[in-house]
């Protein structure tokens, strides 16, 4: 089962980005609403990838993406703000908008998690 962590301070998207990934056959890690927390479970947990708001608490989640990206851990920014507010090293990640489409938040979140194809080199 997909380990994915989620990093959300409002407690009923939190809580219901959950629900919909567990709908659809994934471990929820956190949810995690504080970004020393946040930092902790990107750390130490075996995470097959991450859904990160923005924001957390009126601070921002760049070291979280630092220490996600360092360990080969694929991630969605989940946010109300637009690409502008993405970390700047990270401006090209992937984005889904709140509100949200469940069905879209599951197609990128399934899309993260793809190899990317081997190309045949002659």
């Amino acid at each position: 089962m997909p380990r994915i962590l989620v990093v959300e301070d409002e407690s009923m998207i939190a809580l219901y980005i959950a629900e919909i990934l567990e709908d659809h056959g994934f471990k929820v890690v956190g949810p995690v609403a504080t970004l020393s927390g946040a930092i902790a479970l990107a750390r130490r947990e075996r995470l097959d990838g991450a859904l990160l708001d923005v924001n957390i608490l009126g601070g921002r989640v760049d070291n979280v993406a630092e220490i996600l990206n360092r360990r080969g851990v694929p991630f969605i920014f989940v946010t109300s703000n637009g690409r502008d507010d993405l970390p700047e090293r990270f401006t090209n990640t992937t984005l889904v908008g709140k509100p949200f489409n469940p069905s879209n938040l599951i197609r990128e979140i399934k899309l993260i998690r793809q190899p990317s194809p081997v190309v045949a080199q002659n």
